[in-house]
C-alpha cells in the first residue's frame, strides 16, 4: 500500500479464514495508542474503543449516539487496514449524497497517511474507461464515493470486490429496499467468494425495530447491541434542557395584509392573461406558467411567513432575498421575459408598500439596545426575534460560544443573516446558514457548504443557521448551544436536534410561544416518543399526563423531566389549558428519565412515514380510487315476515319458479316461493339462465297469487326447508363427542335462531302436472320429509363408536339394526322400509349414521357389505361389514344385501356466470396432452344404513338450483326497493328493476353487466345539465368561475357525500356471490365469518376509522353482518350509473329527477333561456357583408340570435367586452353528452373500457381542432394574436394526404383555439334552439362524421404497444432518462431470436415513449404482428422461441456456446404460500423478457347433472 507505516508480517496458520480475517491478524504488534486521541485514551475503555475491538472479530453496524467520534473510529480500522501488504488492499468508504462524500474525503485525508479520492457524478467518472479506473486503483488506498458509483463500476466489471479488504458503509440504515446500499450487497457482496470486511455507521434513530433483522441479514453484519455500552454515559455530554418563553406577536394591520393580498392577486391575474396569450406558443408552455405562479405565490408565502414570525423589517428583507432571486433568471423567451417581468414588479410592489410601514431613514436598522421595546410594539420586530436577540447578546464577548440555531424554513435563515449583519449591537456574531442538498445549486454554492462547518468548527462563524433536511447524513460540527427557533416538526428532527447539543455545559433551548396549546401539545408528543426511545418497554402512552410537581424545582410531564428555567413547559402548559386525562395505572412510566437522546434501533423515520401515511389514508379524498371504505349492506324487505309466531297459519303470496334444460329429458322440479310481501312486477315475472357444465337451464318466475298455510303445514314446510338444505348444503348432526360436544339430530334441537324475522320465506316443491299460472304444493313429497324426520328422530345413529374404538351406548356393545333374517327375495331392506330392486334407480335416501342426502343410481351386483373393502386398501378393513363394526360400532343385519351405488350431493356453485365461456376460449391441447375428465365420485353403503325418502330427484336438482335463483331475486328486489326509494312519478315513464341492478354493480361483481357504461352516460349528463344550470343562472360570471362551480358539482367528493347522505352504499353490489355461504331460513351455515369490525348493526358509521388505503385489504368480502369493503370511488360511480339509468329510461327529465333526489340542486328554467336569448338579441350588432351567412351556410342552421354565432366565433385577443369563453363552456358539455348518448346508444355490445376509448377518441380538443379546419370554420375565427396566427398556419401545412378513412391527419397538435370555437358554436346552437339537443346533434353530427368506430379506434402507441404485448404473452423493457432538455426512450421487445429496439426522443418522456412504441409496432407490423391480427386471429397458439432455445437452429460456434453457458438464467428463492411460485415464473419470464408462461388445469369442477 501507498502508506508510510512499516508493513507487519501476518502470523501464519491457526486456521483462520482469510475471507474473514480479524484486525488482530492485521494489526500484528503495531502500537495503536500511538495514534489513539485523547478521547479514547480513557484507562477504563471508552465506546469507540470498545466498538474497535468488537469490529476486529465481526462485521458490526455500529450505532453511534450523543457524543461518539466516528472519524475517530473509521480512523483506527482504515490505518489498521492500510498498514497490511496484501492483495485485497482496497479501502472503500460509502455515503449516501456528495456533500458527505467530500466531507468524509476530507476528514480521512487529515486523519490518515494514505492516498485518499472522492469519486461522484460530476467528476464524470461514468464516462471513465476501464484504462481509466485502473490507474486510479492503483494510484489510491481509500477510496471515497456515493454506492451508486461502486455499484456502476461492479456491473460493469472495472473492479471486483475481491479487490477490497474492506467496506465502509456511512448512514447504512438506507441499506433497504432499492436503494444502491441493498442493490450492492444482494448483487455482489452476497455472491462474492472472498467477501471484504464491512463497517456499518448510522448516527440517527431511523431504523424500525421490524428492519433490524434484514438489515443485520443483507449487511452479514451485527448491530453493536447498546447493552454493551456501560460508561459510556462519562463521556457523552448531558444536555441541559430549557424552554424560552415569547409572547405571541402583535396583530399586524389588517390594512397592510389587505394589500398584500390585493398586489398578489392583481399580479397573479397578470400572469394568467400571458398564460391565455401564449398558451399556445410552445410545448409545455403551461408548465412553465405554472412555475412562474407556483414562484409567485411561494415568494408571497414566505414574506407573510416572516412578517407574522418575524417582524416588518424581516419583511421587508424577505422580499430583497426574492427580488435578488428573480434578478439572477435569465429567461430566453420574450414571453418568459414578461413572466420574469411581473414576478419582479410583484416583488418591488410588496417592497414600497411594506415600506410605507417603516422608518423612511433606514428601514433594517433598529437599535436593540435602545429601542428593543417600542421596536416590538411598532411590529418592526416580533417577539420571537427579540427574545433570539437577547438569547444571542448573553454570549457576547465569548468568542468561543458556538451556537446552532435550527430553523423551519431557510428564508428565516437567509432574513437573520442580514438582519445581523445591518445590525450594529449585533456586530460580534458573524452568521453563516447550512441548506438542504440541492443537485442543481452550483459548483462554487456547494464548496461553500463543505466550507462552513470547518469555519464554525475553527471559530471564524459563531452561528450556524441549519435546516432539520440537512440534519439527516450532513455531520454537523460540534456547538455549544442547540437552539430550536421553530419547533421541530418531527421526531427524527427532535432527536437530531438533542444529538448535536454535545460540548461540555451544552444547552438545549426550546422557542415556545405562550398560550399556544398546539405547540405545547406537539411538544409533549415528542417528549413522549422520546422516553419511549430510550425505553422500548414503557407502554405508548395516547396522552401525557398532567404536570405534577416533584420536589426539587423541576417539572415533570408525566414521566419527562425539563429543568426549570424561571417558568417549566408544564407551567406555562397548565397555565393555557388543563392536560388530557392521565391514563391507567399500567399506562404509567417509569419515573424521572432525563430527556437526552440515546440514539437506538427501536424508533425510525421510517415508522414515521408510515404513521404519516396512515393518517393520511384516514383524511385521503371521498370519491378516490385510493380509499376503500367499510359500508353495511341493505336487506330486501320482502324477504321478511312476521308468520313464523302465528298459531293459527299464515298466508303467503306465492311465486312459482319452472326450470327447462336446454338438454332433453332433463327434469327439474317446480318450486315456490312463498313471502309475506307482493313483489313488483318485473321483479315477480323474471327470467333468467343458469349455466352448468355442458347445459343450460332456463329459470322463469312468475306469481301465482295467495296461498295459505296453516299451523301444522307451517311445521311440515319448516321441517322440509330444514332438512334438504341442511342435508345437502349444510349438516343435520350437530356436534361431536371429538369437540366436546353431545351429538344431536338437527330438527330435534331448537332451531329459531335460524329463523330470522328479516329474511323469512319458504322455498316448496310443486306437484310436476300443474299448469304455469297456478302452484300446487307436492304435499307428499312434503310429508314424506316429516316422516323422516320423524323416524330419525328416534332411529338415528347419535351415538356411534368413536375413533378410539370405544363402544357407545348399547347393551351389547354393538348396534343391531334389524333382527329379521334375509330371505332370497327381490327385495331390498331399507332403514325404514323396503323397495324392489328393480325400482331403485333416482330414489333419495339418506344415511342414517351419517345425515347425507344421495340419490341411488343403481344396486351393484355381485357385491354386498362381506366384499373386500376398496375404498382404502391401506386402512386395515376386510369388509365393508368390518369397516362399520370397528369405526362405528354397527352391526349389519342384513350384509348379504347388494351394496348402493349413490350418487352424492355437494355444494351450491354460483351458476349465473358463464364459467364455460372460459373453457371454450382456451385452445385445444397439443397430441399427447389431453384432458383428462375427472371421473364422477360415487359412494357405496348398504342400504339397511340408509332411509329411503320419497321424493322424486328432480326435487334434489332443483334445489341445487335456488341459491343462484334466490341471490338474483333478492338483488331485484333491493333494486325495486331503490327505485321506491327515489319514486320518480312522472307521466308515462317506468325503469326497470334491472336497469337499478345494472348501475348498483361493480365489474369486482363478476356478472355479465356492470354499471360502468351507465357510469358513463350519467356522467355526461350531470356534466351537461350542471354546465346548462350555471350557464343560464349566472350571466356575469366568467369561464374560470363557472368551471370552478361546475367541479364543485360533479366531484366525486360531492357525489360520494350526497351518495352517503341518500345511504345508497348499502345498495351497491361489489362482491362476487359466495353460494356456499348463502343460507336458506333454518339453514345452519358450515362456512361462517364473523364480524370483526366491532359493530353490532347492519349499517357502518361514516367514521374515519372505517377508511384506509391498504391496498390488501379483499373487496367485497362481507362478513355475516354484512359489512364488506368497497372502493370510495364506487359510491361516487353509483350516483353517475343511476342518473345515466334514469336518463335511459325517461329522459333528462327523469334524470333531472334523480339529481335532485340526490340533492344536486339543478334546474332548467324556461325563462332562463328567453332571459339569455334576450340578452344577446339586444346587444348591439352591426354585421358585415357576409360575415356570418357562409358560417351559417357551413353548419347548414340560420341563428335567430346572431349575436350569438358573433360571440361563439370572438377570440379573446380582440378585447372585446366579450369572447366565447362562456359559450365554450356549455359546448364542451354538450358535444361530450351528444357524442356518448351516440356511442352508448349505437355500440351497445360494446364494453365499458373501450366505450371510454371510443369517448375520448371522439371529444378531445384535437378530434375537434381537425373538425374545424375539415368544415373550413377557422376562417370564421376572430382573433388579435401574432402567435396564435402563427400556430394555425402552421398546423394546416402540417395536414398530410388522406388516410383510408379519408382524414387527413396533422403531424402536429392544434391550437386549443380551433377546438374552443368548435365547443362554442355547440353552445351558441343550444341556446339558439332553446335546448333542442336532437336539433344540435342534427347540425353537429355530419360535421363530427367520421366519428371514431371500435374497429377503426386508433389507441395512443404505448398503450397499444402494452395492450399487444399482452395479449401475446411477450414482455419488454422500458428505458427513459431526460437530461432536461430532451427525453430519450428506449423499448426493447425480445421476439424469437430477434431483439427488437424502438427509440424516441422528444421534449417530454410521454412523448419520447410514444415515438419509441410507434416505431416498435412498425417494425412489429413488418413481421404481421398487430392489434389487429391479434384480434382476426388466433395469435395466442404463436410458437415463439426463446432466445435460449436454440435446439432448431444452426449450430452456436464455440465463443458464443462459452457465452451462453456463462450466461444461465437462475431463479432464486420461490416464495411457497399462495399464488407464490406462479408470480415468481411471470416476474423471471418478464426479466428475460421470455414470453408470459401459460397454464392449464387437468381437472373440472364437478356440477350436479
Amino acid at each position: 500500500m501507498h502508506s508510510s507505516l512499516e508493513p507487519e508480517k501476518m502470523e501464519e496458520g491457526g486456521g483462520s479464514n482469510s475471507l474473514k480475517r480479524k484486525f488482530s491478524e492485521i494489526d500484528g504488534d503495531q502500537n495503536l495508542d500511538s495514534v489513539s486521541s485523547p478521547m479514547m485514551t480513557d484507562s477504563n475503555g471508552s465506546y469507540e474503543l470498545k466498538v474497535y475491538e468488537v469490529a476486529k472479530n465481526r462485521n458490526i453496524i455500529a450505532v453511534l449516539g450523543t457524543g461518539i467520534d466516528k472519524s475517530e473510529i473509521t480512523k483506527r480500522l482504515i490505518k489498521a487496514m492500510g498498514s497490511s501488504d496484501t492483495d485485497k488492499r482496497l479501502i472503500i468508504f460509502l455515503a449516501p449524497t456528495v456533500n458527505l462524500v467530500k466531507q468524509q474525503c476530507c476528514e480521512i485525508r487529515a486523519l490518515v497517511n494514505l492516498k485518499v479520492e472522492e469519486y461522484f457524478g460530476a467528476k464524470g467518472v461514468d464516462k471513465w474507461t476501464s484504462q481509466r479506473w485502473d490507474e486510479e486503483f492503483s494510484k489510491h488506498d481509500v477510496l471515497v464515493m456515493t454506492p451508486q458509483i461502486l455499484l456502476d463500476v461492479l456491473r460493469s466489471a472495472f473492479l471486483k470486490l475481491e479487490m477490497v479488504c474492506l467496506l465502509i458503509i456511512d448512514e447504512c440504515h438506507h441499506t433497504t429496499g432499492n436503494h444502491p446500499y441493498a442493490k450492492l450487497m444482494k448483487e455482489f457482496y452476497h455472491e462474492s467468494t472472498s467477501k471484504p470486511k464491512i463497517f456499518g455507521l448510522t448516527a440517527s434513530a431511523v431504523i424500525r425495530k421490524a428492519q433490524v433483522s434484514e438489515l443485520e441479514r443483507l449487511m452479514d453484519s451485527k448491530i453493536f447491541n447498546p447493552e454493551e455500552r456501560e460508561g459510556v454515559e462519562k463521556f457523552a455530554t448531558t444536555v441541559k434542557e430549557g424552554p424560552i418563553l415569547y409572547n405571541p406577536s402583535p396583530s399586524c394591520s389588517l390594512e397592510l395584509k389587505e394589500k398584500l393580498e390585493t398586489s398578489h392577486l392583481k399580479f397573479d391575474a397578470s400572469l394568467r392573461r400571458l398564460q391565455e396569450l401564449g398558451k399556445d406558443s410552445f410545448l409545455n408552455m403551461d408548465n412553465k406558467f405554472e412555475t412562474y405562479q407556483k414562484r409567485l405565490s411561494i415568494d408571497y408565502r414566505e414574506i407573510l411567513h416572516c412578517l407574522d414570525n418575524l417582524g416588518l423589517i424581516c419583511a421587508h428583507l424577505a422580499a430583497e432575498v426574492c427580488l435578488e432571486k428573480i434578478s439572477d433568471t435569465k429567461e430566453e423567451s420574450e414571453t418568459y421575459k414578461e413572466c420574469s417581468m411581473v414576478c419582479k414588479e410583484f416583488l418591488e410592489d410588496i417592497l414600497s408598500t411594506i415600506g410605507v410601514y417603516l422608518p423612511q431613514d433606514d428601514k433594517s436598522l433598529v437599535d436593540l439596545q435602545q429601542n428593543h421595546l417600542s421596536a416590538v410594539i411598532s411590529g418592526h420586530v416580533s417577539p420571537k426575534l427579540k427574545e433570539l436577540f437577547h438569547l444571542l447578546d448573553s454570549f457576547r464577548g465569548d468568542k468561543q460560544k458556538q451556537c446552532l440555531i435550527l430553523v423551519e424554513r431557510i428564508i428565516t435563515a437567509k432574513v437573520i443573516e442580514r438582519f445581523v449583519k445591518k445590525e450594529a449591537s449585533l456586530a460580534y456574531l458573524n452568521v453563516l446558514y447550512l441548506t438542504e442538498n440541492n443537485p442543481s445549486t452550483n459548483v462554487s454554492a456547494q464548496k461553500m457548504q463543505i466550507e462552513i462547518p470547518d469555519l464554525f468548527q475553527h471559530g471564524k462563524v459563531n452561528l450556524l443557521f441549519i435546516t432539520d433536511v440537512v440534519e439527516e447524513g450532513f455531520q454537523v460540527p460540534d456547538c455549544s448551544c442547540m437552539v430550536c427557533f421553530d419547533l421541530p416538526k418531527t421526531m427524527c428532527s427532535y432527536s437530531q436536534s438533542q444529538k448535536h447539543a454535545k460540548q461540555s455545559n451544552s444547552k438545549s433551548i426550546m422557542f415556545l410561544e405562550r398560550g399556544n396549546p398546539k405547540q405545547r401539545d406537539h411538544l409533549h408528543d415528542l417528549m413522549r416518543r422520546e422516553v419511549l426511545i430510550q425505553d422500548p418497554e414503557a407502554p405508548n402512552l395516547k396522552s401525557c399526563p398532567p404536570p405534577v410537581k416533584n420536589g426539587h424545582g423541576v417539572k415533570e410531564i408525566g414521566s419527562m423531566v425539563i429543568p426549570d428555567s424561571n417558568i417549566t413547559v408544564s407551567e406555562e402548559a397548565a397555565s393555557t389549558q388543563t392536560m388530557s386525562d392521565p391514563p391507567s395505572r399500567n399506562e404509567q412510566l417509569p419515573p424521572c428519565k432525563k430527556l437526552r437522546l440515546d440514539n437506538n434501533l427501536l424508533q425510525s423515520n421510517g415508522k414515521e412515514k408510515v404513521a404519516s401515511s396512515k393518517s393520511k389514508s384516514s383524511s385521503s379524498a371521498a370519491g378516490s380510487k385510493k380509499r376503500k371504505e367499510l359500508h353495511g349492506t341493505t336487506c330486501a324487505n320482502a324477504l321478511s315476515g312476521t308468520w313464523g309466531e302465528n298459531i293459527d297459519g299464515a298466508t303467503f303470496q306465492a311465486y312459482k319458479f319452472d326450470f327447462c334444460c336446454n338438454i332433453s329429458g332433463e327434469v327439474y322440479s317446480s318450486f315456490s316461493l312463498l313471502l309475506e310481501s307482493t313483489l313488483a312486477e318485473d321483479v315477480g315475472k323474471v327470467e333468467m339462465d343458469l349455466y352448468l357444465v355442458r347445459k343450460l337451464v332456463k329459470a322463469s318466475v312468475s306469481p301465482c297469487g295467495q296461498i295459505r298455510l296453516s299451523q301444522e303445514e307451517l311445521v311440515k314446510a319448516k321441517y322440509f326447508q330444514q332438512f334438504f338444505f341442511n342435508g345437502m348444503f349444510g349438516k343435520l348432526f350437530v356436534g361431536s363427542k371429538s369437540q366436546g360436544t353431545k351429538r344431536e339430530f338437527l330438527l330435534q334441537t331448537d332451531t329459531s335462531s335460524l329463523w330470522h324475522p328479516a329474511f323469512m320465506f319458504l322455498l316448496l316443491p310443486v306437484e310436476t302436472n300443474d299448469l304455469a299460472s297456478s302452484a300446487t304444493i307436492d304435499w307428499s313429497a312434503i310429508n314424506s320429509c316429516a316422516s323422516i324426520v320423524e323416524f330419525l328422530k328416534k332411529n338415528s345413529l347419535l351415538d356411534l363408536r368413536d375413533s378410539d374404538g370405544n363402544q357407545c351406548n348399547t347393551s351389547s356393545g354393538q348396534e343391531v339394526l334389524l333382527d329379521d333374517k334375509m330371505e332370497e327375495t327381490n327385495l331390498i331392506h331399507f332403514a325404514n322400509a323396503s323397495s324392489d330392486k328393480n325400482s331403485l334407480e333416482e330414489l333419495v335416501v339418506i344415511a342414517i349414521h351419517t345425515g347425507r342426502i344421495y340419490s341411488i343410481v343403481e344396486a351393484v351386483s355381485d357385491s354386498s357389505a362381506m366384499s373386500p373393502f376398496e375404498v382404502d386398501a391401506s386402512s386395515g378393513y376386510a369388509t365393508y361389514a368390518e369397516y362399520f363394526n370397528k369405526k362405528y360400532g354397527i352391526v349389519l343385519a342384513h350384509p348379504n344385501q347388494p351394496l348402493m351405488k349413490l350418487k352424492q350431493s355437494h355444494h351450491a356453485h354460483n351458476l349465473l356466470v358463464d364459467f364455460n365461456e372460459e373453457m371454450v376460449v382456451k385452445t385445444e391441447p397439443k397430441a399427447g396432452n389431453v384432458r383428462k375428465r375427472k371421473p364422477n365420485i360415487h359412494a357405496h353403503l348398504p342400504p339397511e344404513l340408509l332411509a329411503r325418502i320419497d321424493v322424486p330427484r328432480a326435487v334434489l336438482k332443483s334445489i341445487y338450483l335456488l341459491p343462484s335463483v334466490m341471490h338474483r331475486l333478492e338483488s331485484l328486489m333491493l333494486a325495486s326497493q331503490l327505485r321506491e326509494e327515489i319514486d320518480c312519478s312522472i307521466d308515462n315513464f317506468s325503469i326497470s328493476s334491472t336497469s337499478i341492478l345494472e348501475a348498483v354493480t361493480t365489474l369486482t361483481c363478476p356478472e355479465s353487466f356492470s354499471m360502468e357504461r351507465l357510469e358513463l352516460l350519467g356522467d355526461s349528463v350531470l356534466k351537461y345539465v350542471a354546465s346548462c344550470h350555471l350557464f343560464l343562472k349566472y350571466p356575469d360570471k366568467d369561464e374560470g368561475q363557472l368551471s370552478r362551480q361546475r367541479q364543485s358539482i360533479i366531484s366525486n367528493s360531492n357525489l360520494h357525500r350526497l351518495t352517503t347522505s341518500r345511504k345508497l352504499q348499502g345498495y351497491i353490489r361489489n362482491g362476487a356471490f359466495e353460494p356456499r355461504r348463502w343460507t336458506a331460513p333454518g339453514q345452519f351455515s358450515l362456512f361462517p365469518v364473523p364480524c370483526k369490525c366491532g359493530i353490532d348493526t347492519r349499517e357502518v358509521p361514516l367514521d374515519p376509522k372505517f377508511f384506509t388505503e391498504n391496498m390488501t385489504i379483499k373487496i367485497g368480502k362481507s362478513c355475516d353482518m354484512g359489512h364488506r369493503w368497497v372502493v370510495s370511488k364506487s359510491v361516487s360511480d353509483c350516483a353517475e350509473a343511476l342518473i345515466g339509468a334514469y336518463y335511459v329510461s325517461g329522459g333528462l327529465s327523469a334524470s333531472l329527477h334523480m339529481m335532485k333526489w340526490l340533492g344536486i340542486d339543478v334546474d332548467f328554467d324556461p325563462n332562463l333561456v328567453v332571459e339569455a336569448i334576450n340578452r344577446v338579441s339586444l346587444r348591439c350588432y352591426i354585421p358585415k357583408e357576409d360575415e356570418l351567412i357562409e358560417l351559417e351556410r357551413k353548419i347548414q342552421h340560420e341563428f335567430s340570435a346572431k349575436f350569438l354565432l358573433k360571440e361563439a366565433i370572438t377570440h379573446s385577443s380582440l378585447r372585446e367586452s366579450y369572447s366565447y369563453e362562456r359559450l365554450e363552456f356549455l359546448g364542451d358539455s354538450v358535444l361530450d353528452f351528444l357524442i356518448t348518448r351516440h356511442l352508448f346508444n349505437t355500440y351497445e355490445q360494446t364494453g365499458p373500457g373501450e366505450m371510454t376509448d371510443l369517448r375520448s377518441a371522439c371529444v378531445n380538443n384535437e378530434n375537434f381542432a381537425q373538425v374545424a379546419v375539415k368544415n373550413n370554420l377557422h376562417t370564421h375565427l376572430q382573433r388579435c394574436a401574432t402567435v396564435l396566427e402563427t400556430q394555425i398556419n402552421d398546423y394546416l401545412m402540417s395536414f398530410q394526404k388522406p388516410d383510408e378513412t379519408g382524414r387527413s391527419i396533422p403531424s402536429i397538435q392544434g391550437p386549443k383555439a380551433l377546438g374552443d370555437v368548435v365547443e362554442s358554436i355547440a353552445g351558441a346552437l343550444l341556446i339558439d334552439t332553446r335546448l333542442d339537443l336532437d336539433q344540435v346533434w342534427r347540425v353537429f353530427e355530419p360535421l363530427l362524421s367520421p366519428l371514431v368506430t371500435p374497429d377503426k379506434l386508433q389507441l395512443p402507441p404505448y398503450r397499444e404497444l402494452n395492450e399487444l404485448c399482452d395479449s401475446l404473452g411477450y414482455f419488454f423493457r422500458v428505458k427513459c432518462s431526460n437530461d432536461g432538455v430532451k427525453a430519450q426512450a428506449t423499448i426493447q421487445l425480445q421476439l424469437d431470436d430477434v431483439l427488437l429496439t424502438g427509440d424516441g426522443s422528444e421534449q417530454t418522456n410521454k412523448l419520447a415513449l410514444g415515438k419509441a412504441a410507434s416505431h416498435l409496432l412498425t417494425q412489429l407490423e413488418k413481421r404481421n404482428i398487430s392489434r389487429k391480427t391479434s384480434l382476426g386471429d388466433n395469435q395466442s397458439s404463436m410458437d415463439v422461441n426463446l432466445a435460449c432455445n436454440h435446439s432448431d437452429r444452426e449450430t452456436l460456434t464455440s465463443e458464443t456456446t462459452e457465452i451462453q453457458s456463462i450466461v444461465i438464467p437462475f431463479i432464486g428463492p420461490i416464495n411457497m404460500k399462495k399464488g407464490g411460485p406462479r408470480g415468481t415464473l411471470h416476474e423471471f419470464c418478464k426479466k428475460h423478457l421470455w414470453p408470459m408462461p401459460t397454464f392449464d388445469t387437468s381437472e373440472e369442477k364437478s356440477r350436479w347433472r
